[in-house]
């Protein structure tokens, strides 16, 4: 295997994690929903704005960071792979590299924080009365 094949493999290794964050990312935006529906009991046609927390924006911002560096980290790969085989890009191969790097830490790290935030919701959740 060339060096060539061998950073392309490892390439798309990267964007298939990166993908699966995403769509966990994307999944995560309805769970404070849910939890406030099915496990605090809020009925149907109740409003859900006045139960949600600062917790929940924070959130939010945090799964929408990690969605956006998600799509960032695709672009990037997109001209790093064009960079890789030849191409002319804006950018050097060694610095498309440095922010595949840290697009993707940063999308796992708001991804986690978001999470994070997420649980901290639900295990402060009350039962409506």
């Amino acid at each position: 295997m060339t060096q060539q094949d061998w950073r392309a493999l490892t390439n798309a290794e990267y964007q298939r994690v990166v993908a699966s964050v995403t769509a966990l990312a994307t999944a995560a935006l309805v769970l404070p929903l849910f939890f406030l529906r099915d496990l605090a009991g809020i009925a149907e046609g109740k409003p859900l704005l006045p139960y949600l927390s600062w917790v929940v924006y924070t959130s939010w911002i945090f799964l929408g960071l990690s969605i956006f560096l998600g799509v960032l980290y695709q672009y990037i790969s997109a001209k790093w792979i064009k960079s890789a085989n030849g191409g002319i890009t804006t950018l050097s191969s060694k610095a498309l590299e440095c922010l595949l790097d840290w697009t993707f830490w940063l999308s796992v790290i708001f991804f986690l924080g978001g999470v994070g935030f997420l649980i901290s919701f639900a295990s402060t959740l009350e039962a409506a009365s």
